[in-house]
């Protein structure tokens, strides 16, 4: 996915915010002159680490967890008292319009107001406590255009953790915090760096982002996974594969998981629709799409991805790892270039999965010929994708291939959207409307279960799957 420096208009107002501004715009730790062995006490040091979560748009800085050198009581710490100011490495995508694909792009830094929602004494994994503590949690508010920590470049096509992060937490002018002791502090000095790698994140509980594989043909790949707790070979449960879109390749598996939400599959809401399942999100370095020996994918004419033995050993590999998995319902679906490589899965190996799920998909109708059709038709299928689409044309994709295996009895379903916005309804655009994303972002609905043919939601149908 595409993350771009979009323009957050409006929120509800229910929670009353703070907007006072730091008493200091420089970013690094505060230092006082006579800071020190003999230090004078109304100043207190520390250090922070972030919760990080996953929203429809990517993962954002929820919340920062202040650890002081000095104990605090809980009744002196309130949100009003703290600012927080963000600066991290970003995009600007106004300079890169302006020069070629092939010039250098411009890299700066964006600083932005944190809005402080909440703050209060807990523990050193951010639990509130209702007494003194040295701990001090500040939830920050997150939206579409604050506090992402995934830095999306035009240069590769990819996202990253951003490389610089800083966070300058401070205390307010006229404001205090008190110790145990009485004491008054009037000024912070907490380290500013964020290291992504010391960060809570609990929707990667339970997942695992070690998985990594070799093929035949020398192909490596990284993947994450997630065992549900009620399999066994007894007691056998479906296996869900995603496969990222093309901003999610790296080696990092938790690009993956935050790029598209896929996090939603080893939640509760999803894994009681399946009855358990086991989650496999396979990551490449480049992209799915690649289809020669010189890294071509932009323009794949609907030729095999180079990427193709490999992932099917991955998943042979998996499957051989996992007796639990019941071989009978092995669900694959991915987006855009996930899209793509889930069509040329089913393509090449049409009796092997239960049903596919491609959402924006990039394979090119026009390349795939009636035969191969006739080979998948039998294959439960369900497209996803907004009509708005100006990333990956449906016209010229999903949408032919649907209405040629729908014309050929074939077991298809769609979800088509008009477009891709908001639906929780806390987020509004310019005109006071539901927050519009980009019309490429439909897996939005699928993560959020918002699929749907008739009565029946994707999900629903998925559990249902079985050769």
């Amino acid at each position: 996915m595409k993350l771009r420096n979009m323009k957050f208009l409006a929120l509800p107002t229910a929670i009353a915010l703070n907007l006072a501004l730091c008493s200091t715009m420089a970013f690094g730790a505060v230092t006082a002159p006579d800071e020190g062995p003999g230090a004078p006490e109304h100043i207190a040091s520390g250090t922070q680490i972030t919760q990080v979560e996953g929203f429809d748009w990517g993962p954002g800085v929820t919340k920062t967890i202040i650890s002081l050198d000095q104990t605090v009581t809980a009744d002196s710490v309130a949100a009003a008292k703290f600012c927080a100011i963000e600066n991290k490495q970003t995009y600007d995508y106004d300079a890169y319009a302006k020069v070629s694909k092939e010039a250098p792009y411009t890299r700066i830094e964006d600083q932005t107001h944190r809005i402080i929602t909440a703050a209060y004494t807990c523990d050193a994994k951010g639990n509130r406590t209702n007494g003194s503590s040295s701990h001090i949690a500040l939830e920050l508010r997150c939206t579409p255009s604050e506090g992402s920590s995934f830095y999306y470049s035009a240069g590769t096509f990819q996202n990253s953790w951003c490389l610089f992060y800083n966070l300058q937490v401070d205390l307010i002018d006229d404001t205090t915090l008190t110790t145990d002791s009485g004491k008054k502090i009037t000024l912070l000095s907490v380290d500013p760096s964020v290291n992504w790698a010391d960060s809570l994140m609990p929707d990667l509980e339970g997942i695992d982002l070690s998985g990594t594989f070799t093929s035949s043909n020398g192909d490596k790949m990284t993947y994450a996974s997630y065992v549900p707790a009620n399999a066994s070979e007894a007691n056998k449960r479906p296996l869900v594969i995603w496969l990222h879109g093309a901003g999610e390749g790296g080696v990092d598996p938790s690009i993956v998981l935050f790029g598209n939400k896929v996090t939603a599959l080893t939640k509760a809401n999803f894994q009681d629709r399946m009855g358990g399942a086991y989650v496999l999100a396979p990551q490449i370095p480049d992209f799915w799409m690649t289809y020669d020996e010189n890294g071509s994918w932009q323009n794949n004419p609907g030729t095999d991805s180079v990427h193709l033995t490999g992932l099917k050993e991955l998943i042979d590999q998996y499957v051989f790892a996992n007796p639990g998995i019941d071989t009978d319902r092995i669900i694959i679906g991915g987006c855009s270039n996930g899209g793509y490589m889930t069509m040329d899965m089913i393509l090449n190996y049409p009796d092997y999965f239960a049903a596919a799920y491609p959402i924006c998909e990039a394979y090119k109708d026009a390349s795939i010929t009636d035969a191969q059709l006739q080979a998948i038709k039998n294959v439960p299928i369900w497209f996803v994708y907004a009509k708005n689409d100006t990333t990956v044309d449906p016209t010229a994709n999903a949408q032919p291939t649907i209405s040629r295996l729908k014309a050929m009895g074939a077991n298809v379903h769609a979800s088509v959207f008009d477009d891709v916005h908001d639906t929780t309804g806390l987020y509004k655009g310019e005109d006071g409307q539901a927050y519009q994303y980009n019309g490429h972002w439909s897996w939005l609905y699928f993560f959020n279960d918002e699929c749907a043919s008739g009565q029946t939601p994707l999900w629903t149908w998925m559990a249902a799957q079985s050769k």
